[in-house]
């Protein structure tokens, strides 16, 4: 009988290198997160190096422009009406009137004063100069017979009242376009104008110069043409 066969069985080895603990993997996560940090704080003093010479940019600066500004003062003033009232109060001497507030403003850092030059009536080509007794300035309803005080950067507000003159009524009442002009000196007789125009219409002319009854009306400035 022959014998029976030999049947090999190969096992396979175990590897020889073996997993790392866990302790090695905490001592390797902790040594990344110190590298971390170091090049985290390298970043932050790199930027805080550039920041700071930015920051001291900036200071030098407004340094600068302080320094400008205290050796160049000068006022930077602007008068505008935006709107006026013409009123017809019957059996008065002067049965017209004008009213509206003018506005002041000083942007500048030096404190202006202006000084009133006078006022002009313009309609359909003619220009008559009111005279102080038809035209005034007034506070708080007291008339400012000398200049106007308008500090840095402030804005103030006056009223301004006009009655017309036999003359001056004449070209009032007449219909179309009526220019207003406001005349001002400020300091190094600096000048200064607030116009105002506004359009009269026929009927405009009857109620507010011609009715027997007492008569007001609004109006809102509008651009001016040049042969105002």
């Amino acid at each position: 009988m022959s014998s029976p066969a030999k049947v090999l069985v190969e096992v396979p080895r175990s590897n020889d290198v073996e997993a790392p603990s866990v302790e090695y993997q905490l001592a390797k996560l902790r040594s990344d997160l110190d590298h971390l940090k170091r090049e985290s704080r390298s970043w932050m003093k790199t930027w805080g190096v550039y920041l700071g010479m930015l920051g001291a940019f900036i200071a030098l600066w407004k340094g600068a422009l302080d320094l400008v500004a205290q050796l160049w003062q000068r006022p930077d003033t602007s008068v505008a009406i935006q709107e006026i009232t013409i009123y017809h109060i019957p059996g008065l001497p002067l049965p017209e009137s004008v009213k509206g507030p003018i506005v002041v403003t000083n942007m500048g850092n030096r404190d202006d004063v202006l000084l009133n030059n006078g006022a002009w009536l313009n309609v359909a080509g003619q220009s008559v100069e009111l005279s102080e007794a038809d035209f005034g300035l007034f506070e708080n309803g007291k008339k400012v017979d000398t200049s106007l005080r308008v500090p840095k950067d402030e804005s103030r507000a006056y009223d301004v009242m006009i009655t017309f003159n036999p003359k001056t009524r004449e070209m009032a009442a007449t219909p179309g376009l009526h220019k207003l002009e406001l005349h001002f000196l400020g300091v190094k007789q600096q000048s200064y104008l607030a116009s105002f125009c506004f359009r009269l219409q026929v009927s405009d002319v009857k109620d507010l110069f011609e009715s027997q009854e007492y008569q007001h009306q609004r109006f809102i400035t509008q651009q001016c043409s040049d042969r105002s």
